[in-house]
């Protein structure tokens, strides 16, 4: 891919994230359920900060990385921190 294109994915994912993050910085409770167990129980709980920094910085440096190097394994770890975004948000409805 272009340097261009790499740019804006990289930075669509890098926005996308933000907003993620700001969102359940301002909806989620306080301690957040990172993982449940097969009764339905939660089996991980972070604090907020926590829970919600470790996906953005996913997202982060390996979009970074791959706006860098262009290599697809970079874009897919940054797409796996967007579907981190989307489990803990469904995990804590």
């Amino acid at each position: 891919m272009k340097d261009k294109t790499r740019l804006i994915l990289a930075g669509a994912i890098l926005l996308l994230a933000v907003v993620l993050f700001v969102l359940g910085m301002i909806i989620l409770p306080d301690t957040i359920m990172m993982q449940i167990q097969a009764d339905g129980s939660a089996g991980t709980t972070l604090p907020k900060l926590i829970g919600l920094l470790i996906p953005l910085a996913l997202c982060g440096v390996f979009a970074f990385f791959y706006y860098k190097g262009g290599k697809g394994k970079n874009l897919l770890v940054a797409v796996v921190g967007l579907v981190i975004y989307g489990l803990t948000f469904f995990f804590n409805r």
